[in-house]
Formats: C-alpha cells, sequence, structure tokens
C-alpha cells in the first residue's frame, strides 16, 4: 500500500471517530483473531491488545519490547491491510526514545494508529502532562514524516488507575492537553482492581471532551454494557484482552470436557 493510500485510510480511521456513531473495537491478539475481525463485516477496524500479544508470544506485557510487539503484531496488521481495513496498534508507553522508531516501523507495516500511554516504565509513574503532551506531538510529527498526517493517536490516561492525587480532575486536565497536542481520543483507563469508568465519570468526560472518548468495555457482570456505554455518547470503545481472555476461557471449557 502506498503513503497516499495509507493516509486514506487514516483518515477513514478518524472519521470513524463520531460520538453519534460508536466505533466499537474488538481487540486481536495473534493473526487468527484479526483474521476473524478481517472477515466479520460488523468490524469497522482491526486494534492490538498488547497485553494479550505479550501473553501470545511467550512474555508479559510489562516487559514486552518494541522489537517483539512489532513481532506479534505483523500478522494482525497483515490481515487488516488484506481487508482493506485500519489497523492500529497498542504501543504500550511509546517505548521512551523509541517512540519516533515505534510509529515509523508500525506505519511501514501499514498500521494507520495506535495507543500511547502516559506511564512511563522507564520512570515507574506517569509522565509530566507537558512531556506526555509534547510525546504525542512527536508522534504525529513522526507519523506526518512517514507521509501520513492523519495518523490516529488514541492517547491512554492511567491517572485513575495509579490514585493520582486529583483523580478526575488531573484526568480532565490531561484529556484536554492531549487532544489539543493532536490526539484523535482519548482513552481513561479505569480505577485500581479493574473496576473500570462509571457512568457518572463517563458522563463528565464526555462533557469535557466533546465525546471523543475512548472507554474499556469489561466482559463480567457489574460493568457497563456496550449499549449503556453507547447511550452515554462515546466515540470509541475498546476491549484490550477481554477477547483472548474469553477465548482462553472456551479453550479450558473444552479441554476440560476431553480429558
Amino acid at each position: 500500500m502506498d503513503r497516499s493510500s495509507q493516509n486514506t485510510l487514516a483518515q477513514k480511521f478518524a472519521a470513524m471517530h463520531n460520538p453519534k456513531d460508536l466505533l466499537m473495537l474488538c481487540n486481536a491478539f495473534d493473526g487468527g483473531s484479526a483474521q476473524a475481525l478481517a472477515n466479520n463485516p460488523r468490524a469497522k477496524a482491526i486494534a492490538s491488545a498488547s497485553y494479550a500479544v505479550a501473553i501470545v508470544i511467550g512474555t508479559q506485557d510489562e516487559a514486552l519490547t518494541l522489537e517483539e510487539n512489532l513481532r506479534g503484531v505483523q500478522p494482525i496488521i497483515a490481515a487488516g491491510i488484506k481487508a482493506g481495513k485500519p489497523v492500529t496498534i497498542d504501543l504500550q508507553d511509546g517505548y521512551g526514545a523509541q517512540l519516533a522508531r515505534a510509529i515509523e516501523e508500525v506505519i511501514k507495516m501499514g498500521a494507520v494508529g495506535c495507543n500511547i500511554e502516559d506511564f512511563s516504565r522507564e520512570k515507574g509513574g506517569l509522565w509530566s502532562v507537558e512531556e506526555a503532551a509534547a510525546r504525542i506531538k512527536h508522534a504525529k510529527e513522526a507519523a506526518a514524516k512517514c507521509g501520513l498526517p492523519d495518523f490516529v493517536v488514541n492517547a491512554r490516561i492511567d491517572a485513575l488507575f495509579q490514585e493520582i492525587d486529583g483523580g478526575m480532575e488531573v484526568v480532565i486536565q490531561r484529556g484536554k492537553a492531549y487532544l489539543a497536542a493532536g490526539a484523535t481520543t482519548v482513552f481513561v483507563w479505569g480505577g485500581p482492581g479493574g473496576r473500570g469508568v462509571s457512568s457518572e465519570e463517563i458522563k463528565r468526560l464526555v462533557k469535557e471532551f466533546d465525546g471523543m472518548l475512548n472507554v474499556g468495555l469489561h466482559l463480567g457482570e457489574g460493568f457497563l454494557k456496550k449499549e449503556e456505554i453507547q447511550a452515554l455518547g462515546v466515540a470509541r470503545v475498546s476491549m484490550g484482552p477481554g477477547p483472548y481472555g474469553a477465548v482462553i476461557h472456551a479453550f479450558s471449557n473444552l479441554i476440560d470436557g476431553i480429558l
């Protein structure tokens, strides 16, 4: 795919982020899961989940290197390209000083978007809001140099999950800064213990970010359903490692019934 066609696909992907028409992403974790999404006409785009990709290739999310992630997502991107669907890659925290290279590599492979977190593994804490916003701008600049000025950045905010003082006020400050820096959407990772984001929190964030919000859909009891989240006016919902977990659960049940 030439860069002009790839940027057109990036524009198409960016346009899918519409609070009035929810973009639902069921995250892939390998070539097979990506192919299933590629074959499903209701799947508008394909996203990877670093946590699941790491497990599939035999490591852990916190230890996943850029090179390992690139190797793991190659078949995911290939499936998307073959189907003509946009692919966005979970680039974790952007790998420190390797951020520009990470963007360049996934673009070379055919991706048109990425996730970048504001929690730095190297620092062991959040980047300052200024640093994190600068990294988003840097990612966009790197993409533009590769011929993809419309590359989609989904900027993840970990302030609630890390229980940072200020809570929602910090999330709002960071989210507005990330959108101003060029992010298409901001992804608010929920509070500690995997509680997700509450309906009241989502309502406030939708208002503050004009709906350009990504939240996670958690499987299981006690979490908001897709329809409930959609009714709140968010632009994007993703599942992270949820699909991988569901597949492993089904496989475990299968072998329990056979062995």
